[in-house]
């Protein structure tokens, strides 16, 4: 404990291992803070179901790699338990048998007195886990959540809690009312998480679903923030109606543009068009896309011969 220092070429001389993540490269690591919203019906309970099943198992999550195993606990407010039993049933049988992922139900229960928490506390001693799911959020506060108070108490009260049981803590909010850009889309970005601003500045990894309009069946997975890891690409799902589950979609933005690009470039104009019709991105969303596939050398841009105001895309 105390304050430790040293001179700054000692320090970086020292031989660091690397921090240990769950999922990823830092997206989720051990004791960290993770929020998974989005608006109702999103499907945001399902991903961190999910989420909860491939930790507990070793198993990737819907793309991401899953680096270790936890036992995990998953609280749920909202859902009454014969429909959370269905959702188990079909995960259950799309990825077997899980005794490191323990299930309890909340019912007229609020974080807002000492044996509330020490209630918690106990569940989280019990399962002995070493990560929690609060689902959702909004079930658990004493108070609003947009009151500064009732949140910043909330939220130390998480933080003792994870001191105390080295546990990780996730949990599941909602997302403020829908803002509707000019191209069909919904606002894109942690800043329309609902509630305290506070919570942005708390969470280690904030992952947003978003059902897309412009692209019927097609989920948008996106991480808002990584403070532990590299920056990645979004992710396309849909929602599986047989087996009940998120599963990645076939068709994605990078499809869209292979196939728009394989007979030869086109305008960045004409290919923001299409992106933005076909995978329901903004035109800022566009932008950020196409850079991040010149970066990976899957997209080229250039100056057309013919008119050189024209800017063209072809594929690498």
């Amino acid at each position: 404990m105390g304050i430790e220092i040293t001179p700054i070429d000692d320090f970086i001389a020292l031989d660091i291992p690397d921090e240990p993540s769950l999922l990823g490269e830092g997206l989720i690591v051990p004791q960290g803070r993770v929020i998974i919203y989005g608006a109702p019906g999103h499907f945001k309970s399902f991903a961190a179901m999910q989420l909860c099943y491939a930790l507990s198992q070793g198993k990737d999550w819907l793309g991401y790699e899953t680096k270790a195993k936890s036992t995990i606990l998953y609280l749920q407010a909202e859902i009454v338990p014969k429909m959370m039993q269905g959702r188990a049933f079909n995960m259950q049988t799309a990825f077997g048998l899980c005794p490191d992922f323990w299930y309890g139900y909340i019912r007229d229960f609020s974080l807002q007195t000492e044996q509330s928490w020490t209630d918690l506390a106990d569940a989280v001693r019990t399962s002995a886990c070493n990560f929690v799911f609060l689902d959702p959020m909004s079930q658990l506060l004493p108070g609003s959540e947009i009151d500064d108070r009732v949140m910043r108490d909330f939220l130390r009260g998480l933080d003792i809690l994870s001191t105390h049981t080295d546990v990780g803590l996730g949990i599941v909010h909602h997302s403020r009312k829908t803002v509707r850009q000019g191209d069909g889309t919904d606002y894109v970005g942690a800043e329309d998480l609902r509630g305290w601003s506070g919570l942005i500045a708390w969470a280690d990894s904030i992952i947003r679903l978003r059902r897309l309009h412009n692209l019927p069946g097609t989920i948008e997975l996106s991480w808002e923030k990584i403070r532990h890891g590299p920056e990645v690409a979004r992710r396309w799902l849909r929602f599986d109606e047989g087996s009940g589950i998120l599963m990645l979609s076939e068709s994605d933005p990078e499809e869209i543009l292979e196939k728009l690009l394989k007979d030869g470039p086109r305008p960045i104009k004409e290919v923001d068009e299409v992106l933005k019709k076909e995978a329901g991105l903004s035109p800022l969303r566009c932008i950020k896309y196409r850079q991040e596939l010149e970066q990976r050398n899957f997209l080229e841009q250039y100056k057309s011969p013919v008119n050189k105001k024209i800017h063209m895309l072809r594929l690498k």
